[in-house]
């Protein structure tokens, strides 16, 4: 007889938590995924897997580690993952010598090109900046496409799911988590893993663990398809900005928007809408711009802006991070480690800075 594995329920059903689904059901555990059925920050993402934004040389070091990790995965699944890299003229001046120094310090593949290379790079961008800089390793995710990648593919693998079920609190006995509680009754495992973005601090509390999160509202706006204008991502003075296959152009509202300052909603949304649309016009006089959607999301940012992910208590782990897209794979790998086998010396050292316990007392 086949030794089972253990019972693992997932709350969340993001980014992280299809990611954790997909790696702890391939590792051996039986996998159940819970979650309420709504709209996650997932589908609100910009999508942009990168190392060139960081707080700190451990930070940087754990993206770029997200980035191969995202290699890993597509060499099992199909993802649809575009290597494109991406041109950034974000800085000028000292600040943009500045930024390119410190990411050729740490190894980062950078380059820097003039306005005649960015023009044959982009020819649809009016004003070619003097400088840029071209990072070439990094790329974008379908986030909500790869988000059901992997869902299907844990389902594929056995993993179950239990969809429009809110979790009101996390089971304890004995001193050890042991299920969840929803409206329609206790669900019990040997571990449960909280994944559930915005949502995870709550649960966290419930259970004596402080998780201060910030509060991160992110619009991002699509336009109606246009012909094919765009060959990178771009981070320019006016945002960030992408295409994706088919057509759409994908813009969040706030400028600088992987700095993850909170931009309040203060206007209508209309007129956000069409402040962004300015913003794309003026990249892209050219082209004939209407907006389509925007999108309201809540991003998980714990206080001091860094990922959170480990061991809480016995039989609970926690997964809570921006951004969730760059390090989605890798959080997935990890997790599901250190859940299924424990921490080892790579996941030890890779995950020091980010223990939970770091906001206790």
């Amino acid at each position: 007889m086949t030794e089972q594995g253990p019972s693992i329920i997932i709350v969340g059903a993001g980014i992280i938590g299809a990611a954790a689904a997909y790696a702890l059901q391939s590792g051996g555990a039986r996998v159940t995924i819970v979650d309420a059925g709504g709209e996650t920050a997932t589908t609100a993402s910009f999508g942009w897997i990168n190392a060139s934004f960081f707080h700190d040389e451990a930070h940087f070091r754990l993206r770029e580690e997200g980035i191969v990790a995202w290699h890993r995965l597509s060499d099992r699944l199909k993802l649809p993952l575009d290597w494109q890299g991406t041109l950034c003229w974000e800085e000028t001046g000292a600040a943009f010598d500045q930024q390119r120094d410190q990411l050729r310090g740490l190894g980062y593949d950078v380059t820097e090109i003039g306005s005649d290379h960015f023009a044959k790079l982009e020819p649809h961008v009016a004003t070619p900046p003097e400088r840029a800089l071209q990072f070439h390793q990094e790329g974008a995710a379908d986030s909500p496409m790869v988000v059901q990648t992997l869902m299907n593919a844990a389902v594929v693998a056995g993993a179950q799911r239990l969809r429009g079920l809110r979790v009101r609190e996390l089971v304890e006995q004995g001193g050890r988590i042991t299920g969840i509680r929803t409206e329609a009754g206790v669900t019990t495992a040997d571990q449960v893993l909280v994944a559930a973005g915005t949502g995870t601090a709550a649960l966290m509390a419930a259970v004596g663990v402080p998780l201060p999160m910030l509060h991160r509202p992110a619009l991002v706006m699509r336009t109606r398809p246009v012909p094919p204008v765009l060959n990178h991502v771009l981070v320019s003075e006016l945002g960030e900005l992408r295409q994706l296959p088919d057509g759409t152009l994908l813009m969040p509202a706030a400028v600088s928007h992987q700095g993850d300052a909170s931009d309040p909603l203060a206007e209508p949304l209309d007129v956000t809408a069409q402040r962004v649309l300015e913003r794309l016009r003026a990249l892209l006089p050219g082209v004939a711009l209407d907006w389509q959607e925007l999108t309201l999301a809540f991003r998980p940012v714990p206080q001091d802006g860094l990922p959170v992910i480990g061991s809480v208590r016995d039989g609970l782990h926690v997964a809570c991070m921006h951004s969730g897209i760059t390090l989605g794979a890798l959080a997935g790998e990890v997790v599901a480690q250190e859940m299924l086998e424990g921490v080892s010396n790579r996941s030890g050292a890779l995950l020091a800075p980010y223990r939970p316990g770091r906001f206790d007392g």
